[in-house]
């Protein structure tokens, strides 16, 4: 245990030092002896290490080892399975007052497999401080459902925060919470795009081909590029032939545009549209003929990643 405890020692030492190993100052992070210590954080999977984290806490309780260790603990977490390292950080975090301290705790509880006690951050979920709120709402996506959908649904039908809401909504999608599906749906007007993105994926996730409608709606008129990705993704899903006609207009509006950056990974608006027509209506001329042209385009129609996964998909194929 004793080397244990001095390798905990000496890992959160060097998760202190903003310098390179040479004790210089560097621009890129990436060259601290920090960042590489965090690194090396992430891949522990020794469970001696939940309580040689625990000894060296005990010696020092400051504030940046309390967070540190907790960094520590969450990776063990996760790569161990253990709960003890997440009932530790649970008795750390009550103990802690400083509300800096907290946010950065909760930044990693926020990471851990499940945290078994919601309380504290259903309490934190309202306070004043956004930053705070939406660290406590991060935490409760990883808390039991039964035990906070009451809270996070209560926030989506009455925050005016758009970001509490952003947050609210990725939680209730991680705990696989279908039944908000009538309050989420409720959002679809908010002038907010990202609102509206997470909206529709909600409702692909839970509503399944229910509301086709909505997805062929938000791709024909909403202006959000988020949003049409979205509803694309969607459409993919759950669209049949009848979507044909409008999805192969998005797809043909996509490609006549010149496209800059290097694509929507792992799979881009343009791969969903082109996955939903091979899928429903690859016979039909007018879709062959496009996927034919795509097949040889040139390199500003399709990303190398796409071209690619076009060829892998038509592999095999001598017209469709």
């Amino acid at each position: 245990m004793s080397q244990g405890i001095q390798y905990v020692r000496d890992l959160l030492h060097r998760m202190t030092i903003k310098t390179d190993e040479q004790g210089r100052e560097i621009k890129n992070s990436q060259d601290q002896v920090s960042w590489k210590a965090l690194r090396e954080a992430e891949r522990l999977d020794d469970p001696a290490m939940i309580d040689a984290a625990k000894q060296v806490l005990e010696e020092a309780r400051d504030d940046e080892t309390r967070a540190n260790v907790c960094f520590l603990w969450s990776h063990l977490a996760k790569n161990t399975g253990h709960s003890q390292a997440v009932r530790l950080m649970l008795d750390e975090f009550a103990k802690t007052t400083k509300m800096q301290t907290k946010s950065r705790m909760m930044w990693s509880l926020a990471r851990v497999p499940e945290v078994p006690d919601a309380e504290p951050f259903l309490a934190l979920s309202g306070s004043r401080d956004g930053s705070i709120r939406r660290e406590a709402l991060r935490v409760l996506a990883r808390c039991r459902p039964e035990e906070v959908k009451g809270r996070l649904i209560e926030i989506i039908r009455r925050s005016n925060d758009e970001y509490d809401i952003i947050y609210t909504l990725w939680a209730l999608k991680e705990l696989r919470l279908g039944e908000a599906l009538p309050d989420v749906l409720a959002l679809i007007e908010s002038p907010n795009g990202e609102i509206r993105s997470l909206a529709i994926r909600f409702a692909a996730d839970f509503g399944e081909g229910a509301n086709v409608p909505l997805f062929v709606a938000a791709l024909e008129n909403d202006r959000s590029p988020d949003v049409k990705w979205s509803a694309m993704e969607a459409l993919d899903q759950w669209g049949g032939a009848s979507e044909t006609k409008i999805v192969l207009s998005r797809v043909k509006t996509i490609v006549s545009r010149q496209r800059k950056g290097g694509g929507q990974l792992p799979m881009s608006e343009l791969m969903h549209g082109i996955s939903f027509l091979w899928k429903v209506a690859p016979n039909k001329e007018e879709v062959n003929k496009l996927l034919q042209a795509l097949r040889t385009s040139k390199a500003d129609k399709l990303f190398e990643h796409e071209a690619k996964w076009l060829a892998e998909l038509m592999k095999g194929s001598s017209g469709g």
